[in-house]
């Protein structure tokens, strides 16, 4: 009968380690070797976890419409310098985005420059850079 039950026991929790693991879902769709900055008006925003989920309303030829990004958990965000009430609705920000490989519009964020230029994000200078020449070609314009 012990053995029966030490059976059973390992079984389920060998099953609710697989049925963890199997909810997260990896970054493989996007092209990290990629960076593109994209600037809109923020639409929805979401920074709980398990990911960072940011739709913005964006102008290029194809008109005005809506584009999904996804990124960090709210963890790494912070570690990354997002606060709470750095990003709004209504708000125009740039996103420097790791693209989908499959060139749908949106991607993975790598980082953000708000509408009051606060910056969070991976600290690379190409993503810095990237984000800050969009911000500062949209401010020409």
């Amino acid at each position: 009968m012990k053995l029966n039950t030490l059976i059973a026991s390992t079984a389920l929790l060998f099953g609710l380690a697989c049925s963890s693991a199997q909810a997260h879902h990896s970054a493989v769709q996007y092209d990290f070797s990629k960076q593109s900055a994209v600037t809109g008006v923020v639409k929805e925003f979401s920074a709980k976890n398990p990911h960072l989920l940011i739709t913005l309303e964006v102008t290029n030829d194809k008109g005005p419409h809506l584009v999904q990004f996804e990124g960090h958990s709210l963890n790494n965000m912070y570690r990354d310098g997002y606060r709470k009430g750095m990003v709004n609705i209504g708000d125009k920000v740039t996103v420097n985005t790791a693209p989908l490989k499959s060139g749908v519009e949106g991607g993975y964020v790598v980082s953000v420059v708000t509408a009051k230029n606060e910056f969070f994000g991976m600290r690379s200078t190409s993503a810095q850079d990237a984000a800050k020449a969009q911000a500062a070609a949209e401010g020409k314009k």
